[in-house]
């Protein structure tokens, strides 16, 4: 099976993948947007969605592994059961999303998680498992490939009743916990600038940080080029710079506010449905903007030109929105150099200049 992809090109599915993004619970994605509100609140062409992401952190996942092991020789070899766990894992880490994408971790007060949600669909997939890879990884060494898979969407291998023997470096692909660069946010990035189009090439040129790392000495982790250093930064300040002109800019936040209103008051028991439920798959961003077309909050969401900035003396009233954020520059986001781990020459490494400062946004906006 073949994907054309906006990013990677094609992507070809062996059977067992194909198998995964026929499920249900993987073609309800296809509902849901990548960038929640963005497409009513900024930017229209910015419409994809949460499974072609998923495939492009899959593909993104077979790139770095196969870099990293092209870069180092590292011996052991990694198990193929190992290597179809971080493949999977990759390709389910945001199957738990609900409508509008984070946008319902917002409206649901951070109740809900979607990698805690994600689990309960990689389960639920599993057992439906009919192909011998997928079978053989929820059923051999008691269910231990499934319980891989889970551990990586996390990120964490505290839950792992199993040593890894020289392979915890695979921890640092999906969710890297430890210094944040992982294949979710290398699509994600890469994706969503294509769509809205606020970074040059030069500012999106990081690919180097994965395809040019590799494993260390031990096993323990991923490292990565002294001369990769400057794109690490670029990466970060990348992903400050997406933030505060789209993820969290002003409009996108005032729109997430009338979509939270609304819901809660005319459709508060959906933030009650997991993916255990039946009506999980249901739940996706068409339904929920259609049953809150009775609120007439909701036209400003489809109306975004009658969403006013005021200045903060007028900021007060019921048709008033205020929109107050701490937006943390990409220094802070890289949290400290002590994170990396570095190989190569040092005297490669380029100087930054970092940004020490947040982004401070203090907005309101009158709905007329």
């Amino acid at each position: 099976m073949l994907i054309e992809d906006e990013v990677h090109g094609v992507i070809e599915l062996p059977r067992h993948i194909q198998e995964i993004v026929k499920h249900p619970l993987f073609q309800r994605l296809k509902h849901v947007h990548q960038l929640g509100l963005i497409p009513w609140s900024l930017n229209r062409t910015a419409n994809h969605k949460r499974y072609d992401h998923c495939l492009g952190a899959y593909k993104s996942a077979k790139d770095h592994l196969r870099a990293i092991e092209r870069n180092s020789h590292y011996e052991p070899k990694l198990p193929d059961w190992c290597r179809q766990a971080v493949e999977i894992a990759a390709l389910l880490h945001d199957i738990g999303h609900g409508p509008m994408s984070h946008a319902w971790e917002l409206l649901c007060h951070h109740s809900f998680d979607h990698e805690e949600n994600a689990l309960a669909c990689v389960d639920l997939i599993f057992n439906d498992a009919l192909d011998q890879e997928l079978v053989s990884l929820r059923d051999d060494g008691s269910g231990r490939g499934v319980q891989l898979i889970k551990a990586l969407i996390l990120g964490c291998s505290d839950s792992l009743s199993f040593p890894m023997m020289g392979h915890t470096y695979i921890f640092d692909i999906v969710h890297n916990r430890r210094c944040g660069l992982d294949v979710d946010k290398w699509d994600y990035l890469r994706r969503d600038n294509k769509r809205l189009q606020i970074l040059s090439a030069v500012e999106m040129d990081f690919d180097d940080v994965f395809l040019q790392a590799r494993i260390s000495a031990d096993g323990q982790r991923i490292e990565y080029r002294y001369q990769d250093y400057h794109r690490i930064y670029r990466l970060f300040e990348a992903r400050s710079r997406l933030h505060v002109a789209a993820y969290q800019n002003p409009l996108t936040c005032a729109a997430d506010v009338i979509f939270t209103k609304a819901v809660q008051r005319l459709a508060p028991e959906l933030l009650n449905i997991r993916s255990k439920d039946p009506d999980w798959l249901k739940l996706t961003d068409e339904l929920v903007l259609n049953i809150i077309e009775a609120d007439p909050i909701s036209r400003y969401i489809k109306e975004p030109q009658r969403i006013v900035e005021v200045s903060s003396d007028d900021c007060s009233g019921s048709n008033v929105i205020r929109v107050q954020r701490s937006i943390p520059g990409p220094w802070e986001a890289m949290k400290s150099e002590e994170a990396f781990a570095f190989f190569g020459n040092k005297r490669k490494k380029r100087p930054v200049n970092p940004c020490l400062n947040p982004t401070i946004i203090n907005k309101c906006y009158k709905l007329e």
